[in-house]
């Protein structure tokens, strides 16, 4: 039973929010929301006040992942889920929820040390139109909400365990490869709505939490005209542009100013509902995403 229906935002804690905003609105195309500040970076990337907020502060890391299911009942039973479980959480207070644009929110950290926030009724403006920083086709979100996430964990299978007994996570595919960037990587790609992953995992020799963020666009040109404003930027570029195995994403990756990894990606494989073959890789790429 999918619970969780889709990531519904994001917050990163950084550094050198003047350089996020070039990165943000300049580069990916998102929109500065209303609210913003010179130590809170707000972003649209569609109808909703905001997907990604970044916020002052030294980690340059991810600092809460939001996930969203679709009405009460829904949150009430993943919180009957962690009582059973014994996994602490606690419900949020109004001014929590107003700050998030949610109707009712629960907090908790999950196995790995991410702090999570579950919610239904997010706000949602459609008289306020989302107006990209460039000329841009727009991302595709709704029901597939934000994008999706690699996390860099340190027991893969005990955080596939919990997203799949308690939120309802459906484990999309498998890959291991023996060659990524030079590394051995093991990485588990879960869903909760049609999009291939909203969240995989992996261990990896980094220092941090996020190992990227997917945001995909509508149009093919959008991959090819973001990559374009990556270079005038002086931002780089980490991995040419290729096609996952898996989710059949043609994307490229780019270093963000807190070096944590955004991936630009569009076609990505949408899976039906009663698609339960758990497939094996030994490559993330058909072809390109070569580490630079």
């Amino acid at each position: 039973m999918n619970l969780v229906k889709r990531l519904a935002y994001v917050e990163i804690e950084a550094s050198d929010l003047e350089r996020w905003a070039v990165f943000g609105s300049e580069v990916f195309g998102c929109e500065k929301a209303e609210g913003s500040t010179p130590d809170c970076l707000k972003l649209r990337i569609d109808a909703r006040p905001w997907r990604i907020m970044v916020s002052r502060g030294p980690k340059d890391d991810l600092k809460t992942v939001g996930l969203e299911l679709a009405d009460r009942a829904g949150l009430h039973e993943v919180c009957a889920r962690l009582e059973k479980a014994g996994h602490p959480f606690r419900m949020a207070s109004r001014d929590e929820c107003a700050a998030r644009g949610v109707y009712e929110m629960c907090l908790l950290t999950d196995p790995s040390g991410i702090d999570l926030e579950l919610s239904f009724g997010g706000l949602t403006q459609p008289q306020h139109p989302f107006r990209a920083g460039v000329g841009h086709g727009g991302f595709v979100t709704g029901d597939q909400g934000l994008g999706h996430l690699m996390l860099v964990v340190d027991d893969p299978l005990r955080v596939q365990q919990f997203y799949g007994e308690i939120m309802g996570f459906v484990t999309s595919d498998y890959v291991s490869t023996k060659n990524y960037g030079g590394l051995a990587g093991d990485f588990i790609f879960m869903r909760c709505n049609p999009r291939h992953h909203t969240l995989a995992f992996g261990s990896l020799p980094i220092p941090r939490r996020l190992g990227h963020l997917m945001l995909q666009v509508n149009r093919i040109d959008d991959v090819g005209l973001t990559l374009d404003r990556v270079h005038a930027h002086g931002f780089r570029q980490t991995r040419s542009i290729g096609r996952h195995v898996n989710d059949n994403m043609l994307s490229f990756y780019v270093e963000s100013p807190s070096r944590l990894q955004f991936e630009c990606g569009w076609g990505g494989l949408e899976m039906a509902a009663d698609d339960t073959d758990v497939k094996l890789f030994d490559v993330t790429s058909v072809w390109g995403h070569k580490h630079l």
